[in-house]
């Protein structure tokens, strides 16, 4: 069996051991070698900073900031005002109510007060589409009561122009203004149940009086039946 030897620890500078004994601070004259062999540890690989210094620029060592990263402050949208300033369209007037709706959407979606008035035309032009659309449904079902009284068998026909003066006369003696005013204002006095209620009702006062029509009163066309609704002329 062979003995092995144990090789003493080696050192660089007997002043180290001397000072490790005695308990002194001076240390060492140069730093220790490591022994034969062994592997120096790696180092420790810095981490990029990614700290902003106050004056707004990047650290020393520090990585720049990719564009759209973070937007600064200044780059961020206004967003909404504490108040609105709309501005309507030319020739047209902003409604309190529907101003009021909109401007409610515009605050939700963070809308600067320019954004906002971008969209003011859009949204006007599409309310005088929606005004125009009815109106034009008005005028078409104020036409079609019109051809349907013209074609009713009980006063409509050949007799359709003189029935008319009947109708006319009850709706002087009984009607009020303000029903008047209805039935010229929506068309109902060219609707056929409405013409065949006064139609009846002239034929019932006949036969006691004949009421004859205000004579300080325009003539009007038959077409037009109880009042001279602008739509009643259309197609006449």
């Amino acid at each position: 069996m062979t003995e092995q030897t144990q090789a003493a620890p080696t050192t660089t500078n007997g002043a180290a051991d001397a000072n490790a004994t005695s308990g002194t601070s001076t240390p060492p004259a140069a730093a220790a070698t490591p022994p034969a062999g062994a592997t120096s540890p790696a180092t420790p690989a810095t981490p990029a900073a990614t700290v902003v210094n106050g004056d707004g620029k990047p650290a020393t060592g520090a990585t720049a900031p990719k564009p759209g990263d973070a937007a600064k402050p200044s780059d961020a949208p206004a967003g909404a005002p504490e108040k609105y300033e709309l501005a309507a369209p030319e020739g047209m007037t902003l409604e309190p109510e529907t101003t009021t709706q909109f401007e409610t959407v515009a605050r939700e979606l963070n809308l600067t007060n320019e954004q906002a008035n971008k969209l003011v035309p859009l949204a006007a032009e599409l309310v005088k589409r929606n005004v125009a659309q009815q109106q034009a449904a008005q005028v078409a079902q104020v036409q079609k009561w019109l051809d349907e009284s013209k074609a009713d068998q009980e006063y409509g026909g050949e007799k359709f122009d003189t029935n008319v003066g009947t109708v006319r006369n009850a709706v002087a003696r009984f009607a009020t203004p303000q029903l008047k005013e209805l039935m010229d204002q929506t068309g109902l006095g060219n609707h056929p149940e409405v013409v065949r209620l006064f139609y009846r009702i002239g034929n019932a006062i006949a036969e006691d009086k004949f009421v004859a029509a205000s004579p300080a009163a325009p003539k009007k066309s038959a077409a037009s039946v109880l009042f001279d609704h602008p739509t009643s002329h259309q197609g006449t």
